[in-house]
This record gives C-alpha cells, structure tokens and sequence, in this order.
C-alpha cells in the first residue's frame, strides 16, 4: 500500500510538474502571439500613414494642375511644400523614405543599421534614396545641398561606414544586399512551411 501511495504521489507530481510546463509554454505563445500582433498594428499603421502622406502630395499637386494648368508658381509652390523643406521636417515627404525603403527591399535598412551602427541618419537616408533609384542630381536637391561634390563627399563617407571594398559600386552593394536578404526571406519561409508539413499542421 505504500509503494502504491509513494508512486501516486510521484506520478502526480509529474503530471503536475508537466502540466506546469505545457501550461507555461501556453502563455509564453500568446503572449508573444500578442505582442507580433501589436507590432503588426503598429507597423500597418505607420505604412498606411506614410502611404496617405504620398496621396496628399498626389492629391494637392493634381490640385494645383488641374485648377491652375498655366500657373507655374502655384505648382512650383505646392512642390516646394513637399519635397524641398528639410529632409528632418515631419511634413517632408522623405521623412519616412528609410521606413518605405525597409518595406520596399526586405528589411534594407533594418540590417544595415544592425550591422553597421556607426551610421548616422544622413547615411541611411542615403542609402534609402539610392536604394530606390534616385539620381544623384534629385540627391543634391533633397538634401538642400549646393553641389554635386557635396553629395559625392556624403557618399564617400557612407562607403567608409559600410566598410566597402575599394572599387565596388554603392549601388551594386545595395542591390546585393536586398537579392541576399530575399534569398534568406524565401529560406525562411521554405523552412516554415516544411516544418509545418512535417508536423501534420498544414
């Protein structure tokens, strides 16, 4: 009888410790379920602000053709609210340019900043401008700058930061980044899903 009670005892202790466990893993699930879902809130609506940031600036420069086709001030005006106030401005429309960039190549930005922390918010500006195909003249202009040797100095300095090999193009080194950081997004969900298959869950 007390061998009996003494494993009883011992297996419900188990269960409980196990139970305990299963339990614990539970929370922890939903409560980082939770928190990827705030961040995805989040997330949509900084997207969607910055998107209707780009329909306002589509909107008003419409406005201002279609109101006023001959009134070259007007327009030069509207644009000048948008594109030429400082890049640090709120209501600049490449305030955000970092952010779109990041969502536009596959967390571009995000690893840079991570591998290369030393960058300052002029650098990943610039590299979120090149990044998506603004020339270097429409550069000069964003970044209120006087002349194209400014820009090239700016450059210059973001190739030292990105500890660049000697000869190799911005750009190009760019565009690697983002082909390699598909490559490990396409992975990654390849792996997921082939987990999920061999688990029955899919």
């Amino acid at each position: 009888v007390y061998t009996l009670l003494l494993i009883f005892v011992v297996t419900t202790i188990i269960l409980t410790v196990v139970l305990f466990r299963v339990k614990r893993k539970e929370v922890r699930l939903r409560e980082k379920i939770s928190q990827q879902l705030r961040d995805k809130g989040a997330d949509d609506a900084k997207l969607a602000k910055a998107l209707n940031k780009v329909m306002q600036m589509v909107i008003g420069i419409m406005d201002c053709i279609s109101l006023s086709p001959e009134n070259a001030t007007l327009l030069h005006s509207k644009v000048r609210s948008y594109f030429l106030t400082t890049v640090r401005d709120k209501n600049n429309i490449f305030y955000e340019m970092d952010y779109l960039a990041d969502k536009c190549h596959c967390g571009l930005i995000s690893r840079l900043r991570e591998e290369y922390p030393s960058l300052t918010k002029d650098d990943v500006m610039l590299c979120s401008l090149i990044s998506m195909g603004f020339p270097t003249h429409a550069i000069v202009t964003i970044f209120r700058l006087t002349n194209e040797m400014s820009i090239y100095n700016k450059r210059e300095r973001l190739r030292t930061r990105l500890e660049m090999e000697e000869g190799l193009n911005l750009m190009d080194y760019l565009e690697d980044k983002v082909t390699e950081l598909r490559s490990q997004k396409a992975l990654l969900y390849s792996n997921i899903f082939s987990s999920l298959g061999k688990k029955d869950y899919i």
